[in-house]
């Protein structure tokens, strides 16, 4: 009886701590159970946005929602964190639908320049059913690192919505870290103290004196870009022009502000460079093609030029310029055309060289682009290219016939040609090489010598004329044969049709 009392007392014990932080662990993360929305946290793609239904636990929960464009998807927050330390992170994460591949969490570290460290993920999410899960992921922090990013990651190649709910990270606080306590969940008291909002350890001052800010932010395009974070710069999904073409701005977590990637890692450096304090490096370690891309609206018919000073680093076979089309306001969907750079960089070049497009004509259904910096590795080792001075404009030509309103008259309905142009080619896939794709600008060959009239649908008409006199003629025809039947009946006929 004693020994079954002491294994209850056990078992209870058990269940009470399982789970919990140990001793002296804290919960880094802001806003963890979404009860204040989306505050505290930021987006690489998609919205976020707090629901009453369905939650784990609380008043709300993040519904995490995007298009499947890029694949990967993920919502996180960044905070400061101690070398060589124990963290765990953890949360609840709820999914259905056909389209999504993995859903998991993950823990990623970065030292004090905002250069990734290591990585750890969860296990995947068992089941789309709809159904709350836990996940857990966390590991001894580096020696170098200084901050980590906890992320839902969702990838999906179709329209998704996952829920979040009571997430945490659970470790020894920094020094200057002052935890706030979870809010409870009440609709008639608003929290009187904002989560905390720690950014990394900034990397000293350059020497070289940086180029001038921007001295406004371009309004926002998407309405579905989520709200930052306090202190955070608002980030739309779509930009009416590019923005931080020399990757100046930095993000909390030090990537560049304005631009995404799809696969491998980004981030700014001091060097090398070619203007500013910094440069964006893109870099992979697997064999596919990865690219860092920017989103901005764009007028159906109007001329454009892409640029870019380009690095192709250690391990690159080509690092190239590519400008894809399409018919959406956010980038999203199928690409109506692409145009990859007249030339690429490689790492046999030694250094940066200027890589540029030529003038391109956005086809006539298009009001989004996405400027793509392709980074293609030489294998499955480490590769890195860099980038800076990015630049997509209007050409003068394509910049006055905005002006004007003109713009050759196109209609900006999605998926439409100009006028006398070859079908659109699909995008080229991101493994093909980087070579010059003329596609969005094909004009149809000049026509010389004599044109056949009838041919080209300018003809003689005598045909048409002689067809319509024969039609008349047989309707008269039948009209009195019909007229001559109903006679003979009349008159007591075998209501036959008369013989020729």
């Amino acid at each position: 009886m004693t020994r079954t009392a002491f294994a209850a007392l056990g078992l209870l014990v058990a269940l009470l701590f399982a789970g919990s932080p140990r001793a002296g662990a804290v919960d880094l993360l802001a806003n963890g159970g979404f009860e204040e929305g989306a505050a505290g946290w930021s987006l690489s793609a998609g919205s976020l946005d707090a629901v009453a239904s369905p939650v784990h636990a609380g008043a709300l929960s993040g519904q995490f929602t995007g298009s499947g464009q890029p694949t990967t998807h993920f919502a996180y927050q960044v905070v400061a964190v101690q070398p060589d330390e124990q963290y765990e992170s953890s949360g609840w994460m709820a999914a259905t639908g056909s389209g999504l591949t993995r859903v998991f969490l993950r823990v990623s570290w970065f030292d004090a320049g905002g250069q990734i460290v290591s990585q750890s993920d969860s296990e995947w999410l068992p089941q789309f059913d709809g159904g709350f899960y836990r996940l857990m992921a966390g590991a001894l922090s580096p020696s170098a690192a200084r901050s980590a990013r906890v992320s839902a990651v969702v990838q999906s190649d179709s329209a998704f919505t996952v829920q979040l709910d009571d997430f945490d990270l659970a470790g020894p606080a920094p020094a200057h870290f002052t935890p706030t306590p979870n809010p409870t969940p009440a609709p008639t008291i608003a929290p009187t103290v904002p989560p905390p909002q720690v950014t990394p350890t900034p990397r000293p001052a350059p020497t070289r004196t940086p180029r001038p800010a921007p001295t406004r932010t371009p309004a926002p395009i998407a309405t579905s870009a989520p709200a930052s974070a306090p202190g955070e710069l608002t980030e739309p999904l779509v930009f009416p022009s590019l923005v931080n073409g020399g990757f100046e701005e930095l993000r909390a977590d030090g990537s560049p502000y304005g631009w995404r990637k799809q696969g491998g890692e980004i981030s700014d450096v001091d060097e090398p460079r070619t203007d500013g304090s910094r440069s964006l490096a893109l870099s992979s370690q697997t064999s596919s093609t990865k690219w860092a891309y920017q989103t901005v609206s764009v007028v159906g018919g109007a001329y454009y030029q892409a640029s870019v000073d380009t690095y192709g680093g250690e391990g690159t076979d080509a690092a190239f310029l590519r400008v894809s089309w399409y018919g959406s306001a956010d980038g999203s969907g199928p690409a109506l055309s692409s145009v990859d750079s007249i030339h690429s960089a490689t790492a046999a070049d030694g250094g940066f060289r200027r890589l540029a497009t030529e003038a391109l004509q956005a086809p006539a259904g298009a009001a989004s682009a996405k400027l793509r910096l392709m980074l293609r590795p030489l294998s499955d080792q480490h590769a890195v290219a860099y980038f800076d001075s990015a630049s997509f404009v209007l050409t003068e030509s394509g910049a006055e016939e905005v002006a004007l309103g003109t713009v050759r008259g196109r209609s900006r309905n999605v998926g439409a040609s100009a006028p006398g142009r070859s079908a659109e080619v699909p995008e080229t896939s991101p493994d093909a090489p980087g070579k010059p794709a003329r596609v969005a600008n094909v004009k149809p060959p000049a026509t010389t010598g004599p044109v056949n009239a009838s041919v080209a649908g300018g003809g003689h008409e005598g045909w048409a004329i002689a067809l319509a006199i024969g039609v008349a003629v047989a309707a008269v025809a039948i009209a009195g044969t019909y007229e001559l039947w109903q006679r003979r009946i009349a008159r007591g006929g075998e209501g036959t049709l008369p013989h020729d």
